[in-house]
């Protein structure tokens, strides 16, 4: 009998990054360094993984994956919940290999989101960099110090393809495959690896999962699509019109709504498919005040909308509203998953600088205004942001 806190996903699930990293589930709750060339059998046996699954087994509430732990309280259906739901908690026979593999095809991107940085898109490096230089900005480490630099400055890392890990002898197991990115659509390569599962004879009991930015359309990888069980497509879209345009530049939003009809017609196409479209919307202090706009379009539109609460960077969670209010915030939120979350902690006001810092820094090199793309939740927190001037860190506090 596992414990009400048991999660299966480590013991059904891998994800690997765009720069030799392995992960549990797609969440990322810890990221493990491998060396090029690790063999998938040893990448799934790795003592970093196998000591987090023993902590489940053992009934423990990982303290690494807090962002599950936080939904779950707020009432969300988190991603440890989904994933027992879809798998089961019956793990006997987990060495056999994964069941869902998780890849991030690539650190290409052709968008740069408010929510994300430069270790998922590309774009962001040279706008990182800027910051660096006209700012002094500073980050925290992987041993906790503060040092020069920032988030947004990634190491032009050689771009991944998920096609050169994978063998058939390693996807014998596999029931899902899901794609994130960067842009999962910019790489071509991975419809290698799709073949690989053709070949095999394993695409009609085989899941595609794709979350993508809607700025590109499919036409490379339909034929391949057609041949498989079921394709999951979500659209990544925050806002509409020009918060869409703001929360994920440089996007455009008719060029958006053109392509999520191009996906719309392929069930058209290809009726032999299970096609499945979903909205999922990042939802943060950013457009907190205004999200039930975009959440009612994707509801509308796709008929059905996931909330991916952002939790980092810790500056953009939406509990760093003010606390005072909250309460009048709480009146206008539909959702009560979202409403929870809203009241899981306090405001961190020194969180809530750094968001008005990052959003002035970028407003700036962007050209864009934050006062009058969200004016709802700008107002609920305009006298800190008119207070808030100094952009600048100095490098002697590094």
């Amino acid at each position: 009998m596992v414990s009400k806190t048991f999660c299966s996903s480590p013991f059904v699930c891998t994800r690997q990054n765009a720069y030799d990293r392995i992960s549990p589930c797609a969440f990322g709750p810890i990221e493990v360094d491998v060396p090029a060339g690790t063999t998938q059998a040893d990448r799934w046996m790795h003592p970093d993984l196998t000591a987090l699954r023993n902590k489940f087994l053992n009934g423990d509430r990982p303290s690494e994956c807090k962002r599950c732990w936080d939904e779950e309280d707020a009432g969300i259906e988190s991603l440890r919940q989904r994933t027992n739901t879809a798998y089961g908690t019956d793990i006997a026979d987990w060495e056999l290999g994964p069941r869902e593999i998780v890849i991030k095809t690539t650190n290409v991107c052709n968008l740069a989101c408010r929510s994300c940085g430069g270790w998922d898109t590309s774009l962001y490096w040279p706008e990182g960099e800027y910051y660096t230089n006209e700012y002094n900005t500073t980050r925290i480490d992987n041993l906790g110090n503060k040092v020069a630099g920032n988030d947004f400055v990634q190491l032009r890392q050689k771009v991944y393809h998920s096609s050169d890990l994978w063998e058939p002898k390693d996807l014998h197991n596999v029931e899902k495959l899901s794609f994130f990115g960067g842009e999962p659509l910019l790489d071509k390569q991975h419809s290698k690896l799709l073949q690989k599962v053709i070949d095999a004879g394993n695409a009609n009991v085989t899941t595609l999962f794709y979350s993508t930015n809607g700025q590109q359309i499919g036409k490379h990888y339909e034929e391949l699509w057609s041949q498989f069980k079921r394709v999951e497509i979500f659209f990544s879209i925050d806002g509409i019109e020009k918060q869409f345009e703001y929360l994920r530049w440089p996007g455009n939003w008719e060029k958006t709504k053109t392509n999520i009809d191009w996906f719309l017609n392929l069930p058209n196409r290809y009726p032999n498919v299970d096609w499945y479209f979903q909205g999922s919307q990042c939802v943060s202090i950013l457009n907190i005040a205004e999200y039930n706009l975009t959440a009612e379009w994707l509801e509308d539109k796709l008929g059905a909308v996931h909330f991916n609460i952002v939790d980092h960077p810790r500056h953009y969670r939406m509990t760093n509203i003010p606390d005072y209010h909250k309460a009048q915030l709480l009146k206008s939120i539909k959702h009560e998953g979202i409403k929870n979350y809203l009241q899981i902690e306090p405001s961190d006001p020194n969180e809530l600088e750094q968001m008005i810092i990052w959003t002035k820094r970028q407003d700036l090199y962007r050209n864009q205004d934050y006062t009058t793309t969200f004016p709802e939740t700008y107002k609920l927190i305009e006298p800190l942001w008119h207070i808030v001037s100094n952009l600048t860190e100095l490098h002697d506090e590094v």
